[in-house]
């Protein structure tokens, strides 16, 4: 099987490896290989590293067993389970919940740095926090996770986060330009505030949330990362708090099951807004043209770009993206 790889001149490798380490985007069971001009760092998938270039080889894994070594020889389905590592926490989903003391086992027996894993249970309404039950390891919630040279701490018991959407916020940060005003409406622990703040350099970030836990951690990663001169946190509900903001260049609206209900004050203080929502996938058209209408009622007139699949949420269901952009002011 092919993977991506960071192609690089042997002059550069370590510098370029050591970046990779601290922004956590090497990809582990692959050997590291050289040919005469260039080294080939075999990186995370889609992974966007200053200007090189990525290419696909067959890599040779590490002597090392992975976790789906040992499951694959223990005869458990992988398809069956999903997991996310967030720092030194494993959150497994899984349809058979009896076979969770065994997955639990691989990922620690494999992964040394995992410390605690979990079983995902859901997530609750509100503050869309995560219904953890721990398997195996210490008994701990809190952790500290690195996303391209990000530190951002959580607890994943009292506050909504996902390491897959590290390439969705990527690509929103790149999109704002040097002095725009950004709104993340839902910010969570600010994940997309801290990277937009980095790679973008805006005049000025609001990270709103009604999660007090969230807000705390947003408050504490701003001044984890030095940001504190861009980022401003702000505690309530974005519909209180969006009318006496000023007006933004970008506003983000991460909240996957509501973010419709928020849409005309969202066109009403953003340009371009980066809309999220949970949906079935044949329905993604007829939301669009519901989208367009909606703004049309509020009076704006919209164009709508990069629709796209952002991640898997049920078997019926995925997660949606799109850049809405107001035509009119």
């Amino acid at each position: 099987m092919k993977i991506p790889c960071l192609k690089v001149s042997r002059k550069e490798a370590e510098k370029v490896r050591r970046k990779l380490v601290e922004k956590n985007l090497l990809l582990k069971g692959y050997r590291v290989e050289r040919d005469e001009n260039f080294v080939y760092f075999p990186v995370k998938e889609d992974v966007e590293f200053e200007n090189y270039k990525i290419v696909y080889r067959e890599m040779k894994k590490v002597g090392k067993k992975s976790y789906e070594d040992v499951l694959k020889e223990k005869g458990i389905d992988l398809e069956s389970i999903s997991i996310d590592f967030i720092g030194d926490i494993a959150i497994i989903r899984l349809n058979d919940k009896s076979i969770a003391k065994e997955v639990a086992d691989a990922i620690m027996k494999t992964n040394k740095h995992i410390k605690t894993v979990c079983i995902d249970k859901g997530v609750k309404e509100d503050y869309r926090i995560r219904d953890i039950e721990i398997v195996a390891g210490k008994k701990k919630t809190e952790t500290m996770h690195i996303e391209y040279g990000l530190k951002i701490k959580l607890d994943i018991a009292k506050v909504y986060f996902s390491p897959r959407l590290s390439t969705e916020r990527m690509r929103v940060a790149k999109q704002v330009k040097e002095n725009e005003i950004v709104i993340d409406m839902f910010a969570g622990v600010a994940p997309f505030s801290l990277l937009i703040a980095k790679v973008a350099k805006p005049k000025k970030i609001y990270a709103i949330d009604i999660n007090p836990v969230a807000v705390k951690y947003a408050i504490e990663n701003v001044k984890l990362n030095k940001m504190d001169d861009i980022i401003e946190v702000v505690e309530g509900d974005a519909k209180d708090i969006l009318p006496d903001l000023p007006d933004a260049d970008h506003v983000i609206m991460n909240l996957p099951h509501k973010s419709f209900n928020f849409l005309p004050l969202a066109l009403e203080k953003g340009k371009i807004l980066h809309y999220y929502e949970i949906m079935e996938r044949k329905k993604i058209e007829e939301r669009v043209e519901k989208i367009k209408r909606k703004a049309e009622k509020e009076g704006y007139e919209v164009e709508i770009k990069n629709v796209r699949v952002v991640g898997s949420y049920s078997p019926s269901k995925q997660k949606i993206g799109m850049e809405i952009y107001r035509l009119n002011s």
